[in-house]
């Protein structure tokens, strides 16, 4: 009888990646589910709160470029051990704030800075190293982790915040996350399979087995962000997430506005979350089977058609319960593969630095998003003109994407 195979180890940090991400980005998301709480409590308005939001992004952006870094040289392990611990302590102060420059400071800046360490970019980048072959699918799962988290957790931390208030439910699940992070970095994350003696996928060799990338390339990240082809990423990754970031951060007082309890609106951010995260793993398989190029533009199509139907108008929470699904589905199909498509073009090695560039760009434009829909709404009175912006933005983003092409080999050397 032949000996059975133990499994991967990189499977069990997948596990561990997936929990981090799903409790990490709540730092975050956590603002769209309290926005109704904060304003009756504080009197607040929605520019208010939404620059705070944009805030957040802006500067995770800029954090992140740090993060992608760490997770490159001392490794992930550490970096979501500090990550974790500063989001304890961000978690705490937030649940305290009395005027807008704290919630600038608690939330603006110090969650923002824990996100960074414990949401997308070292999570998705830490798959990319241990896994080559699966790349796609291990970073669909890995990417759909904070839309499980917001999709579980949404309707969970309404209800608390209706019960207790929004301060007691932050403080309190805030510190159960943290603690759950550091926990999960301490005792189940490693840095790269060969930390361990293994290699990508469990194979027995470190090269890829495809026979049309027999040697693994390596591009340094200053050379990489001089390419073309990573322009164009930098351009599409950024333009797409002004509507996608707005949406999201606005679903849910959008859902009040239409008649919902305040109680029961994270049903809407549900809906977008939870379409996304079942959408993310069906990308990347379709991203290692069919070409993540081919995948990305025809996604972000559907994403801005979905749009439209924003534009023209969402008078009812069904209406809107269907727009928050239609741009969850076709945002999660293409949103994974940014990450397995740089280890195509430039390698594995520096993936996590060249990421968080990405997503320095994702924050500085799209990061406007939240912004930008508070102010045409109360300018307005609605979110037809805020959606209608969207579609332009996807529109760019999905020319972009048609213009990259493969790296010939004379450039690679």
């Amino acid at each position: 009888m032949s000996k059975k195979q133990p499994v991967f180890y990189g499977w069990w940090l997948v596990l561990g990646l997936f929990l981090i991400g799903t409790l990490g980005p709540l730092a975050r998301h956590s603002m769209a589910v309290f926005l109704p709480f904060i304003t009756s409590d504080t009197g607040w308005s929605r520019s208010t709160i939404g620059f705070a939001q944009s805030l957040a992004i802006w500067l995770y952006a800029i954090f992140v470029l740090l993060s992608g870094a760490m997770v490159d040289r001392i490794g992930s392990r550490k970096t979501f051990l500090i990550g974790g611990a500063i989001s304890l302590g961000g978690w705490i102060l937030l649940s305290t704030v009395k005027s807008p420059w704290q919630l600038y400071l608690y939330y603006g800046v110090i969650l923002a800075l824990a996100v960074s360490m414990t949401h997308y970019v070292p999570v998705v980048a830490t798959s990319r190293k241990w896994f080559v072959r699966r790349a796609g699918l291990v970073a669909g799962i890995t990417a759909s982790a904070w839309a499980v988290g917001t999709s579980i957790f949404s309707p969970v931390m309404t209800q608390l915040a209706a019960a207790y208030g929004w301060r007691y439910t932050s403080l309190v699940l805030g510190i159960c996350f943290s603690v759950i992070i550091i926990l999960l970095a301490f005792l189940v994350i490693r840095d790269t399979p060969e930390s361990l003696g293994l290699h990508p996928d469990g194979g027995t060799s470190a090269l890829p087995v495809d026979s049309s990338a027999s040697i693994e390339i390596s591009w340094s990240v200053k050379r990489a962000v001089k390419t073309s082809q990573f322009c164009l990423l930098f351009l599409a990754y950024s333009v797409y997430n002004i509507g996608v970031a707005g949406l999201g951060a606005h679903v849910v007082v959008w859902g009040t506005d239409l008649g919902s309890p305040e109680a029961t609106a994270g049903v809407f951010s549900t809906a977008f979350a939870a379409s996304w995260a079942s959408s993310c793993v069906v990308g990347g398989w379709l991203g290692d089977r069919y070409g993540k190029k081919r995948v990305m533009p025809i996604a972000l199509t559907v994403s801005a058609v979905a749009m439209l139907y924003g534009w023209l108008g969402v008078h009812t929470q069904q209406g809107l319960i269907a727009l928050a699904i239609a741009i969850g589905l076709s945002s999660g199909l293409q949103v994974p593969l940014y990450v397995p498509l740089l280890g195509d073009l430039f390698g594995r090695a520096n993936v996590g630095s060249l990421f968080a560039i990405l997503t320095f760009g994702y924050g500085l434009i799209g990061g406007c998003g939240p912004f930008i829909w508070a102010r045409l709404y109360e300018t307005t009175g609605s979110y037809n003109i805020a959606c209608l912006i969207s579609v332009v933005c996807y529109a760019i983003a999905v020319v972009a994407l048609l213009f990259v092409r493969p790296i010939r080999a004379k450039q690679s050397d």
